[in-house]
């Protein structure tokens, strides 16, 4: 079996999932996540973060938490959307590491009584995050507008992020969303990258991963802004096959013909 490394002469794959968050390349979509990420951080509240798979929100949420004052904020996720309105508080309830309750409103209480006790009297913000959350029914999501009404809806003790995809957008647009909608500070929508951050985007990976040359071709490079769209994973998943099939080739360098191909085969 042949080597895709020792083939290109790399050190790793240059796609790998398990990136550094220091080493992310930062397009103008990502720039623009850790603009609005940094709007919530000063004012609290809800924001709403949407976009296709693979566009890079949980990356940029990975990224933004490593930056975080620890001494000033506490950060929670968890991707568990598919629960009902009360699942929801149970599991929130132990993610914030408190004690079991028994009831809904006993868990409420404590939930609450928690996040602004964070805020109060340790000086620590909650920022909690919510991913996967195109997933969560209207119940649930009310259940997240009820947990955000302190002192008569006129304080924001803590941060909510709510990350999906462009799904949770259209949920959003129900009747039933108005008071939810109401309460939303800011919204970002990721959009795929252009073709001139794709061609960065794969130059800069492929550097990270050792490359000396570059590995594409340009004709090839604007083949993958085609095939993926500029979704930053499909990006990662095309270029990794057409350098699979270059090195079974027999070649050093991926063709736009190459790219195709694999993208054929995958259809």
């Amino acid at each position: 079996m042949k080597d895709l490394l020792a083939w290109f002469g790399l050190k790793g794959f240059p796609f790998d999932k398990n990136l550094k968050t220091q080493d992310v390349f930062e397009t103008e979509p990502f720039k623009e996540a850790m603009a609005r990420f940094d709007y919530i951080k000063r004012r609290g509240g809800i924001l709403l973060l949407t976009g296709d798979p693979g566009v890079g929100k949980t990356l940029a949420l990975r990224r933004y938490v490593d930056t975080l004052n620890e001494n000033l904020f506490k950060p929670y996720y968890t991707p568990l959307s598919t629960l009902s309105r009360a699942d929801l508080l149970y599991h929130l309830n132990r993610l914030l590491g408190l004690p079991q309750r028994l009831s809904k409103s006993a868990v409420y209480g404590q939930i609450q009584k928690t996040l602004l006790e964070s805020r109060e009297s340790s000086g620590k913000t909650v920022f909690l995050i919510i991913d996967e959350a195109h997933l969560l029914q209207t119940g649930p999501l009310e259940e997240l507008r009820l947990l955000t009404n302190f002192k008569m809806d006129s304080y924001d003790p803590f941060i909510l992020v709510l990350s999906g995809q462009s799904d949770l957008k259209r949920i959003m647009e129900f009747a039933v969303m108005e008071p939810f909608n109401q309460r939303i500070a800011m919204r970002y929508h990721m959009p795929g990258l252009t073709l001139e951050e794709t061609r960065h985007y794969v130059i800069h990976h492929l550097k990270l991963a050792g490359a000396k040359e570059p590995l594409l071709d340009e004709h090839a490079i604007e083949a993958v802004h085609q095939v993926s769209f500029g979704i930053p994973r499909k990006i990662g998943t095309v270029v990794e096959q057409a350098l699979t099939y270059a090195m079974f080739d027999q070649k050093r360098t991926v063709t736009a013909e190459m790219v195709l191909k694999v993208k054929n085969l995958e259809g």
